[in-house]
Formats: structure tokens, sequence, C-alpha cells
């Protein structure tokens, strides 16, 4: 395509809703090249050209060099691919690398996330190096079960891993055992899957695995957990007394134990069904099985719900005649009922004998009574020792939960009144009150009069308040002050505090990108040594893309940016959500290293196939996913500018006309006229013939004028009337676009490719002008030039 076609074309992309990079290209059409234009009007520092002409790194359509891609003939988006040039590690020896996770598995106190990348990560000849007792150990450790220490909610992600993990150990020819199917059953429950669960059941015992009851009562404890569920609780009772009498589930005794008891008796009691509670009852004692207080209170809980305040009085008062001693979970639950009943009078006697027995209602509780702190603290006076201590934080976490901040400062004074002694709960409540309340200064000098004359030294949860509140307010100099303090007690500073102080760099105005990396360095060496987390690795990247906004990153900053990208997988074995993802693709882009954002982004991608909520934060803000096509597309990367547009739609961004801008460009300087053929097609066309999703929201005027100049230029003219054509269909046929001006043809627009086309020398330029001022005049009546 010769410069002066090209200088033609350009006159077509302007209309009084262009984007500004095409409002630039047309307000200099004559003298310049489509690539010279639009680099000229790039914000962004141009990046250095090594040719010797030293001109723009975007200049003459001619002299672009070939992209580094391939084309299929057959879908012109497939194949388009960006590939970062990574070095692959040579693979260790599959036992070794066995040996290692299994260590690594049973000594080291990872957690659900490290579990799932490190196995992950295990080759599959590896896998079958492990034992049974591997395998049971990583799906729990997935799980979250109370057995590893780790304890946290499933989700469907957890067993989507806990059944990849499950298949990878079945293809190493591994047969599952009774503790594996348990870990299936249990995940199962927790997520209200019983039909999943039983069918794992069946499968277990399918396999000539006599079952414990454990797994029985997994389903049954979660059938008790739901009213509705009353029915198969009943029909999974009566078949675990059967299979328990003839000894097809193993029991110690040959005899249903007492949880199981409990499980079925909270399903029962929850749906108001108490004959039968005696009944069970009456069995448990023929059997000489006794019940515990668990068991007791779970009937009162009942009660309570069904018949209220006074029936649960009445089986309170029965549960202390039997034996047992009310705990706390009792109190909570009657005192509960009292408040929401508004029976003041019980209130206070449930408070009394509770203070009686020492017994604390937790701050939720207490703020939820109608009693203000001074009325519970005489009530409750017979609280005594240590116990005291605890009824005043009780009482000052109670008013920090109500935002009441001068109530924690009088509490605080009442206690001294009282000579009653804080401990450090109590100051860390305090500061933590008036951290929250704004009140830094305050805090600052009561932490220099308590501590100073006081026998009592802060702890690292105090620390880590003032470091966290200072950060916060920008006061960097005191945010350090504390953490040398805290480094001279002796006491180490953790994930946390580190996370604090990263995030106050990395808001600080005047931030240091080498305070920043000062800081990242401590922590990497940090004796114990410290696991950063997700947290961890997003203040670093905030602080970077900051700083990059404002100047150009040196060389050094730019290795230690990728290196700690790097370290998430490859160290710390950390699972990067949605806003690590962000924030270091905006470090990146900001960096404009376009090899690791594009690294970020396609990890971004893999993620989002197995958990879609990696992509919340680019749903909430696509901006930043555009942004990463312009850089593409500055550094002449346009394959890897299409290959990120084309996941707008997998990624359910909000539609921006911005970026089928980029795209069309893109596809302009490849030299690849039937690419943004496809992409305006199968925007407009609700059609399954295309991969592209249709979305007529990503077309604009601005884009219909950019799509018509480089079907001209690349002497494409028949396609032009063709999408013209469908475009106005499909703005016209909806109501909001019909009104909106950006999906309006304008006469500036009309003009100029009036004008672009008379000058054209192609033979069909002269048609193809009077038939788009008849469609112009027929659709357009108002755009139709003087």
């Amino acid at each position: 395509m010769h410069a002066r076609q090209a200088r033609q074309a350009a006159t077509i992309w302007s209309t009084k809703h262009t984007h500004p990079i095409v409002t630039n290209i047309l307000q200099a059409y004559q003298r310049r090249s489509l690539s010279e234009l639009y680099s000229q009007s790039i914000k962004n520092k141009q990046v250095k050209d090594t040719r010797q002409d030293a001109r723009s790194p975007l200049d003459n359509i001619t002299d672009l060099p070939r992209p580094k891609i391939q084309i299929s003939k057959a879908d012109p988006l497939v194949g388009l691919k960006y590939s970062a040039n990574r070095e692959d590690k040579p693979p260790k020896n599959a036992e070794q690398t066995a040996e290692e996770y299994i260590e690594g598995l049973h000594r080291s106190n990872w957690n659900s996330e490290e579990t799932w990348v490190r196995f992950n990560r295990l080759p599959s000849n590896a896998i079958a190096h492990l034992r049974n007792i591997d395998l049971n150990y990583t799906l729990a450790k997935i799980r979250g079960s109370e057995k590893t220490g780790s304890r946290s909610t499933p989700t469907s992600a957890t067993l989507n891993r806990m059944l990849a993990i499950y298949e990878a150990f079945t293809k190493s020819g591994m047969a599952p055992d009774k503790y594996t199917y348990q870990e299936l059953i249990a995940v199962n429950v927790e997520l209200l899957n019983f039909k999943y669960a039983y069918e794992w059941l069946d499968k277990m015992v399918k396999q000539n695995i006599v079952p414990t009851i454990r797994p029985y009562r997994t389903i049954l404890k979660g059938y008790s957990m739901i009213p509705g569920e009353i029915d198969n609780a009943r029909q999974l009772w009566h078949e675990i007394k059967s299979k328990v009498s003839n000894g097809r589930i193993a029991t110690e005794g040959s005899k249903i134990d007492l949880s199981t008891y409990t499980c079925y008796i909270a399903a029962e009691a929850k749906a108001g069904n108490f004959a039968r509670v005696v009944d069970i009852l009456q069995e448990m004692d023929q059997l000489n099985v006794k019940p515990d207080i668990t068991l007791r209170n779970t009937i009162l809980e009942g009660l309570v719900k069904h018949r209220g305040f006074d029936a649960g009085k009445q089986e309170a008062t029965l549960i202390e005649e039997s034996g047992y001693e009310l705990n706390g979970f009792s109190y909570v639950v009657l005192l509960n009922a009292a408040i929401q009943e508004k029976r003041a009078d019980e209130i206070s006697k449930l408070l009394v004998a509770a203070a009686s027995k020492n017994i604390i209602p937790p701050s939720h509780i207490i703020d939820a009574i109608s009693l203000d702190a001074m009325e519970v603290l005489q009530i409750m006076d017979a609280v005594e020792g240590e116990h005291k201590v605890r009824l005043y934080n009780t009482l000052i976490e109670a008013a920090m939960r109500g935002n009441d901040f001068s109530n924690v400062l009088h509490l605080i004074g009442h206690m001294r009144q009282n000579k009653v002694k804080a401990n450090l709960i109590t100051y860390t409540l305090l500061f933590d009150a008036l951290n929250k309340a704004g009140r830094l200064d305050q805090a600052k000098s009561m932490f220099s009069k308590i501590f100073k004359s006081n026998s009592l030294k802060p702890d690292a949860h105090i620390y880590s308040i003032m470091i966290d509140a200072c950060g916060r307010h920008g006061d960097i100099r005191s945010m350090v002050w504390f953490k040398t303090e805290m480094q001279k007690q002796g006491l180490h500073i953790t994930e946390p505090i580190y996370n604090s102080i990263l995030s106050a760099l990395a808001r600080w105005r005047q931030s240091n990108i080498q305070a920043v990396m000062m800081v990242v360095n401590e922590l990497e060496h940090a004796k114990p040594a410290i696991k950063p987390t997700s947290r961890t690795f997003s203040a670093i990247f905030a602080a970077f893309a900051i700083q990059a906004k404002q100047r150009k990153l040196g060389s050094i900053e730019l290795q230690f940016l990728q290196r700690w990208y790097r370290y998430a997988h490859e160290r710390y074995f950390i699972e990067k959500d949605s806003y690590f993802y962000y924030i270091s693709i905006s470090a990146f882009v900001q960096s404009r290293c376009l090899t690791d954002a594009m690294t970020a982004f396609k990890d971004m991608i893999d993620g989002f196939k197995s958990n879609r909520h990696v992509a919340a934060s680019f749903v909430k803000k696509p901006v930043q996913v555009l942004e990463l096509i312009k850089l593409s597309v500055e550094l002449q990367e346009y394959g890897a500018a299409l290959e990120v547009w084309n996941r707008w739609f997998e990624l359910r961004l909000a539609p921006m006309p911005k970026a089928t801008e980029l795209a069309l460009f893109a596809c302009d300087q490849m030299g690849q006229p039937d690419i943004a053929r496809n992409i305006a097609n199968g925007l407009l066309q609700n059609s399954a013939a295309t991969n592209i999703a249709f979305c007529p929201q990503m077309v604009s005027e601005s884009v219909l004028a950019l799509y018509i100049a480089i079907m001209i230029k690349h002497e494409r003219l028949k396609e032009v009337m063709l999408l013209v054509q469908l475009w106005t269909d499909v703005t016209k046929a909806d109501a909001a676009m019909a009104s909106n001006p950006l999906y309006q043809i304008s006469e500036t627009t009309v003009s100029r490719i009036t004008g672009i086309l008379r000058q054209c020398k192609h033979p069909e330029a002269p048609r193809l002008a009077g038939e788009l001022l008849s469609f112009i005049d027929k659709h357009y009546p108002e755009a139709t030039p003087e």
C-alpha cells in the first residue's frame, strides 16, 4: 500500500465522537502516514528506535517489520498467540521430587493454597511414588479439615481441586482407601451436595471397603443443619442402625456412638420433633450411651427456637437437675432468646447466674442487650479475679462494635477507679479503638505513658496495631519508629506487619521505591523465615505501579519486579487472586514491560478457567486490559494486542469501543484486513459461525469510520456498504443505542468519506460514494452534506 493511499484513508477517521488518537490522525492526514500520526498521538513515552534513520517506532506502514505470529487461513483469530520467552528448568528425579513433597506435606505448615500449588507442580511420574497416607493428607489440607490445623470453609474450587487430586492418584495406579472417600464425602456435605456425597459412599462400598460410621455421621450432621432435610435424616438414621446391627458399618462395640446420636437428635430438635427426641434419649439409656452437655445444649437450642424462652428455661433447669452444669453456649442460647422476646428481667437473672460461674457472654450478646456497660458491670459484680478483666474487655469490645469510642475510654477509666489491672488485651482494644476513631496522636501519647512507667510490655499485636495505624495516616516516621522499637524489644516482625508497612509505602505521596525494595529484602531474609501472602505481593506491585506512573523505572527496579512475580509461584507458592493479577499487570504496563505483562495476563486466563473470580477486578475496571492492548500496539506487538482483545468477551468485560479501535488498527498494521472484517462482522452478528461474541456496543461511530478507512486503504470497497447496512440495522433496533450519539453517523464523517472516495483511484470508488450518499440520505438525513 502506497503512502499516498494511506494518507487518503486517514481522512475518514474523524467524527465528533472520535477517540483522541483518531482525531489527531485526521488533523494532519495530508502529510503524515497512519502509523506515524498514531505514534505522535500517544501520550506515553515512546520506545527508543534503534534504526539508523531515527524515525518513529510506528513509522510508515510499508516499513513495519513482519508480525511475529502465524495467521490461520481457516480462522484468522485462531493462532494469534503472544509467547514470552521462558527457560524450562531440567526436571528432577521423580522419586526425589516425591520425597521432597512428602517431607514438606507432613512436616511443614502448608495451608490449603500452598498444598494445592505444590501438588499441582508435581510431574505425573512423581505422583506414582506417593502413598495413600500422602493422598489423604493432601486432600485433608486442601479441604482445610480440623486435623490439619488450617480450618477453612470449602468452596466449589476446593471440590474441583480435590477431584483433580483424586483423578491424578487413580491414574497413577493407586487405589483409594476409606480415608480418601471420607474426605471427598465431607467436602460434598460441607457444600450441601448430598447427592454426590452418597455417590462417593456407594463407590466406597462397591470397592469392598467396610466403612466406619464416620462418613454416615458426616452426612447426617449435614442433614441436621437444614430443617428441610429431616426426612432424609430419618431415612439415613434407619440405614445406619440397620448396617450397624448386621456389621456392614464398623463401630466400636457394635453400637452407635454418642456423636452420631447427637447429630440425629440435632436434626429432630431443629425440626421441632421433641417426642422423637425423648424416644431417642430413652433408647440411649437402654444402650448405656450417656448424653453430655453438648447433646443437651442441642435439645435446648431446638426448644428455644420452636417453643420460646420459657421452654428453654425449663429445659435448663432439667439439665442442672440431671447433674450437668450449664456452660457458655447454654447461656448464649438462653440470652439470645430472652433478648428476642425482650425479657429484661430474665436477662438480668441470666447475667447474674453466669457471673456466679465466671462465665462472660461474648461481645455480640452484650452489644444486643438493652443495658449500658455500667449496668452490666453492676449486675455481673460477682465475677472474680482475672475474669473481671475479661468482663471489662468484653464490654470494651462491645462498645467498639457500636463505634462508641467515648464509652471505651470511660470503661478504661472505670477500671482504674476500681483498681482492676488491665492486661495486654485491654490495651490492644484501647489502641485499636483510638486509631479507628482517628485519634492517632492520642494513641501515640497513651502508648508512651502506659508502657514507659509500667512493668507490662507491649506485645507484637499492639505494635502491629500502631504500625498499621501510622501507615494508614501517612505518618511514615512514626511507623518506622514503632517498627524499630519492636525489634529492640526482641519481637519478630510478622507478615501482617510487613504488609502494613509495604501498603503504607505504596500509598505514600513521597513514595520511594528504594524503601520498598529494602523492606522486601528484609522480609526475604528474616529469621525466622516469613512466608509472604498475596497481600504482600499486591502491596509490592502497587508501589511499583504508582512509581512507574511518575517516572521510568531503572533496570535494577525492573529486575526486582520481575523476580518477585516469579517468586509468587516458584518460591512462595502463592495462589494469585484477582487483585494480585490486576495490580501486577498494571505495574508491568506502567513499566512498559510487555513480555511480563502478557505473562501475567496469560497466567490470569489460566486461573480464570478454574476460578472465574480471578477476573473480578478486571470486570470492575476493564481499563487495565485496554491499557495492555494499547501498550501492545505502541510496541508493534500487534499479535499480542489481538490476543488480549479476543479475551475481552471471555472475561465478560464491559463494552469499550476504544478496545475495538486498537484491535482494528493492529489488523491494519499487520496487513490483515480479513481479520478486521471478521472482528467487525462478528461484533454485529449474533451467529455461531464466528468465534467473536455478539456485542454491537463495541462498534461505535468512530470504530465504523476506522473500519471504512481500513477497507478503502486495502482496496476492499465491497465490504464498506455491507457493514454500514449491518451496523445501521443493529444500532437502530436497540433503543439505547439509537438514542446514543456515539452510535449516530455525523455529517463530518460523511463529508470526509465522500471526499476521500472522490480522490481514490479505485474504479469502484465513484459508485461507492454515490451508494453511500443515497444510504445516508435515507437513514441519516441530518448527516447529509449540504
